[in-house]
């Protein structure tokens, strides 16, 4: 649960700079670093879900247990392969 909420929150910062580096370009390139940037909401929503469903687990429900290690598991993924290509690509 606290790691999925660090995840999130280190996403949002990450994809905000990748907003302000695009904002600093007044030509077409700058709207390919804002496209990059809101891909990035992607993997910040499955981390937040991964939340949801660890808070709806502790309260009881076990079939949350599931979905909340998966979807982890697909934030870790998927935040990887969006920095990588973000950090090679773009920055």
């Amino acid at each position: 649960l606290g790691a999925s909420t660090a995840l999130a929150g280190l996403l949002l910062v990450f994809v905000g700079f990748v907003y302000a580096h695009g904002e600093s370009f007044k030509t077409r390139t700058g709207d390919k670093f804002k496209i990059v940037a809101k891909l990035g909401m992607v993997p910040f929503l499955i981390s937040l879900a991964s939340v949801w469903a660890g808070l709806e687990w502790l309260t009881g429900d076990q079939w949350a247990y599931s979905w909340c290690v998966w979807l982890f598991r697909a934030t870790v993924v998927i935040t990887a392969a969006y920095g990588a290509l973000t950090l090679l690509f773009y920055l």
